[in-house]
């Protein structure tokens, strides 16, 4: 069992946690999972949902695609990284080319900590705009800041806008899970309705009230009302 302290050095090989504090890492930390592998164990296929990021604790894994090696990770080394913000199939294979111990940090895990602190959030963000930076790197400066900007809309926000005039709103079943949703565009979860529901009334005719007579006192012996 690896110490706080431990899986926090290992935290540091994902490229979106390295420039993270020591604060936000012990967070991250206590929700990882280790999980002992043997060799020829294969962790998941190009078809299976990336939903979570790992790193190598000891051991060496195999990341293929199409039958063909692409690169082997190695202890204190992250692979699958893009689960945390893209839910889509993995693309590659991840083998294991020898006995060993990785970390499993669940995207539903990492959005639940990154709720409640908005200096991941940013860390996230930064390095997500230096990888952006970087594939347009290649393309000339006016098209790669300005292209397509106010001449159409991007087709994320049309199907979003789409999804939103058919669904009623809903509320998120926690904080965490709400931001989820948001980074992978999906719509957030629904909160279970415990509110109870007043049971239905059968019409019915109102009656109005009698009106109310006055009675008059008697007259006493004297035949002189009171």
């Amino acid at each position: 069992m690896l110490t706080a302290v431990e899986r926090v050095l290992i935290l540091r090989g994902a490229d979106l946690l390295k420039d993270l504090g020591p604060r936000h890492l012990l967070r991250l930390a206590e929700v990882v999972r280790e999980v002992e592998v043997e060799g020829g164990e294969t962790l998941y296929v190009e078809t299976d949902p990336a939903d979570a990021l790992y790193l190598v604790v000891e051991g060496r894994v195999r990341l293929a695609e199409h039958g063909r090696t692409m690169s082997e990770v190695g202890p204190g080394e992250a692979f699958g990284t893009w689960a945390l913000v893209d839910d889509s199939e993995r693309g590659h294979r991840a083998e294991c080319a020898e006995d060993g111990i990785v970390l499993a940090l669940p995207r539903s895990e990492f959005y639940e900590v990154a709720s409640g602190d908005l200096a991941l959030l940013q860390e996230l963000l930064r390095v997500l705009s230096k990888r952006l930076r970087a594939l347009a790197a290649d393309r000339p400066p006016e098209q790669s800041r300005v292209e397509g900007e106010g001449i159409e809309r991007p087709e994320a926000v049309v199907e979003a806008e789409a999804e939103a005039d058919k669904a009623e709103p809903v509320a998120a079943a926690t904080p965490g899970a709400a931001l989820e949703a948001a980074a992978l565009g999906l719509s957030a979860p629904a909160a279970p309705d415990n509110t109870p529901t007043a049971p239905a009334i059968a019409d019915a005719e109102i009656v109005a009230p009698e009106p109310v007579v006055p009675v008059a006192p008697e007259p006493d012996e004297g035949g002189v009302p009171p």
